[in-house]
């Protein structure tokens, strides 16, 4: 009898288990839009899509003072929007890092006048046309992009991003913008450059001396540093496409891209920090897991420095900056792709006020009212 009942118990705590990792739990977007720091709510949640349009419109505006305008879009993969507690108490915007860990991008962003963070989601609209995998090449094509994959071409991982979908920072480096900008897109992740942006690398290819590589298999990618790196010395066309292999290659390459009168120097730069959602697969997203705070934290202090250094420029009081940092997804147990709220919920933070006619209306946690 008690092995029955022993057997009974196992078998149940087996299926909530597979519950929660199927359908995840149904209070998550109410219970984190409970903490103080957001300026919107659950409902006006921004639609990935519209944070790329943010940029657009920055770019396309005025210009304050005549200020040169400069951009720096810092990407944390994967990370859950319950883990920003780890940097804000939910009562406020303060820093709430212990001793031994005491700097903070997101709070240290949080200091500039007009700035705020706002709640997010990603996977497009659930069970519409627009509804797309919780997954990083869907989630940053969108944000780059301004477009769901439903019209860029990416609603999974392996996916080809759509030419006509050009991210914003080949746009600028066009000179859609009034001006033809400096621009990079630094990542560790190889499907970037093998998949997702591969249009895009050609395109900067077909403007270069270089001689075409297939990559898009993967059997050349041990070279493909080399190769970018050709591509970005001969191009016509002012970006980078930078392949790195550690969150720390990337610090160190963002660092020398806002160095000023560095030789990497860009006007625009995108990195994404991978910390969080390295340590999210190798042992699970969410904060009951103190390796993910510390993937979250090592990649918080990393972009707290690339801020500072932001700050240091000489010329900074002269420039018009516009500083986003945000993710493109969640993650539960250890994955992401799918469309529980742990998923779905993201957030964004900008150095600038995001006007509500960016918001969602209606949101409900998986579409838009």
């Amino acid at each position: 009898m008690k092995k029955k009942i022993l057997v009974a118990v196992m078998v149940a705590a087996l299926c909530l288990t597979v519950l929660t990792a199927c359908y995840g739990d149904k209070d998550y977007l109410k219970d984190v839009e409970k903490y103080g720091f957001w300026e919107n709510t659950a409902e006006t949640s921004v639609a990935q899509p519209q944070i790329g349009r943010i940029v657009r419109d920055f770019l396309s505006s005025p210009s304050v003072d005549g200020k040169p305008k400069k951009v720096a879009f810092i990407g944390y993969d994967g990370c859950r929007a319950d883990a920003l507690i780890n940097a804000l108490r939910p009562s406020s915007a303060t820093a709430s890092y212990d001793e031994d860990s005491p700097f903070s991008g997101l709070a240290e962003l949080l200091k500039t006048d007009g700035a705020g963070i706002y709640l997010a989601y990603a996977g497009g609209d659930k069970d519409a046309d627009t509804e797309q995998a919780t997954s990083t090449a869907p989630g940053w094509a969108a944000l780059l992009s301004g477009q769901w994959g439903v019209v860029n071409g990416v609603t999974d991982n392996g996916m080809y991003k759509d030419i006509e979908y050009k991210t914003f920072m080949l746009e600028a480096a066009l000179g859609e913008y009034g001006e033809n900008y400096r621009t990079t897109f630094a990542a560790s992740w190889e499907e970037h450059f093998t998949k997702t942006y591969l249009s895009e690398i050609e395109y900067l290819r077909e403007r270069s001396d270089v001689e075409k590589k297939n990559i898009s298999g993967g059997a050349e990618f041990e070279d493909i540093t080399g190769y970018l790196d050709d591509i970005s010395k001969s191009s016509t066309v002012d970006m980078d496409y930078k392949y790195v292999a550690t969150d720390a290659a990337l610090h160190e390459y963002l660092l020398s891209c806002v160095e000023a009168g560095g030789e990497k120097e860009r006007d625009i730069i995108f990195g994404i920090y991978e910390g969080t959602d390295h340590n999210g697969h190798d042992s699970g997203f969410g904060n009951d897991n103190p390796e993910y705070i510390k993937g979250f934290r090592d990649q918080d202090v990393r972009c707290y420095e690339l801020l500072q250094a932001i700050y240091s420029r000489p010329s900074f009081e002269d420039e018009d900056w516009l500083i986003i940092i945000t993710a493109d997804h969640g993650g539960i147990e250890t994955w992401h792709g799918g469309q529980t709220l742990e998923e779905r919920t993201t957030w964004v933070a900008c150095s600038k006020p995001i006007d509500s006619k960016y918001f969602s209306s209606g949101y409900d946690g998986y579409k838009a009212g």
